[in-house]
């Protein structure tokens, strides 16, 4: 009897523990979630502390021309491309600050794509801009030359159509990567729309942002996990070769390292995730998965993160952080003081 009641006691205990998980994680997904929510609302206080912070940032976009960024992608190491969600706008930023609204879109962009070819002297020859339209659940394509701007297409991916939760595209290939939040997998498609693949389906839980490095073939996917089910699944970042098989042993776990992973992005021999619950973005080494540096914390002032979305390194000295609860573009430098 003794032994079927210590069962029981640790049946109950595991039960609890499962139940106040999946309160949690519901509490959590009431607040954020990957679509229909409108990011944003702006403001915060400082309550991470000092540890950890960059106390001056070269450049802030304060608060007001943005609503609610999501995605931020480097377009040259002079501009970015941000994708405003509440607002409906793709919107220029330089180094300077000024912030230019260029595309007002047909629905709230979950995420965006550059496909840009240039002249000789440097000069925009003409560019494809991909945006995950979330009201549609389409990828609407905009063309741009001499200053022109054109819808000239929008396609859905199956019956259901795709939540593009992030995307990139790769100019050796000319494929598209799409994070698809419905069918819980990366799609990679040709530049009309048809599918050439789809892969992670049963190995990505709940995948949020991706990257590619077309000179090793390596993708990395971010990945919340799921941390409902028992045993939990943890957040974490996953590495694929162009096929689309999951590389042995290449998974840097979020476990005691980060739990809400977004966007992500590569440089050299690091990956730079933007963690929205830590509101950090995190540094590791991508040979050994080891954590080797963190940016910003908590809060409102200059150098803090407000449910960070997603992180762009286009100079190679600072770290362009779409700032979500902040409605800013944050920018911390990799050199911290």
């Amino acid at each position: 009897m003794l032994g079927n009641r210590n069962c029981h006691q640790v049946t109950l205990s595991r039960v609890v523990s499962f139940l106040l998980v999946a309160l949690l994680w519901l509490l959590f997904c009431s607040a954020v979630s990957a679509g229909g929510l409108d990011w944003g609302g702006g403001g915060g206080d400082d309550t991470g502390g000092t540890a950890g912070c960059t106390p001056d940032a070269p450049l802030v976009i304060i608060p007001g021309p943005l609503g609610s960024p999501v995605r931020i992608v480097p377009f040259d190491e002079q501009t970015y491309l941000i994708a405003d969600y509440s607002r409906k706008t793709l919107s220029w930023v330089d180094p300077s600050g000024t912030l230019s609204p260029f595309i007002e879109t047909l629905g709230k962009p979950l995420s965006v794509a550059i496909n840009a070819s240039f002249r000789k002297n440097g000069t925009l020859k003409e560019a494809y801009y991909f945006v995950g339209n979330d009201d549609a659940r389409t990828i609407d394509v905009y063309y741009e030359k001499n200053d022109q701007f054109d819808l000239v297409g929008q396609y859905p991916v199956g019956d259901n159509g795709i939540q593009a939760l992030d995307m990139v595209f790769d100019q050796t290939q000319n494929h598209l990567f799409v994070v698809d939040g419905l069918a819980r997998e990366v799609k990679v498609l040709q530049p009309d729309g048809q599918l050439v693949r789809s892969f992670g389906f049963g190995v990505l839980s709940d995948p949020k942002g991706v990257d590619i490095d077309a000179v090793t073939g390596e993708i990395y996917v971010s990945d919340y996990g799921d941390p409902v089910v028992y045993p939990v699944i943890p957040a974490s970042i996953k590495v694929f070769d162009m096929t689309g098989s999951h590389l042995s042993g290449r998974t840097i776990s979020g476990y005691g390292l980060f739990s809400r992973p977004q966007g992500l992005s590569l440089s050299g021999d690091k990956v730079y995730l933007a963690d929205n619950l830590l509101a950090q973005i995190l540094e590791f080494d991508r040979a050994t998965g080891a954590k080797t540096s963190s940016f910003g914390c908590k809060g409102s002032s200059d150098g803090h993160l407000l449910l960070p979305m997603d992180v762009a390194l286009g100079d190679g000295q600072n770290l362009y952080v779409a700032d979500n609860r902040n409605m800013r573009v944050t920018v911390l430098p990799l050199t911290q003081p």
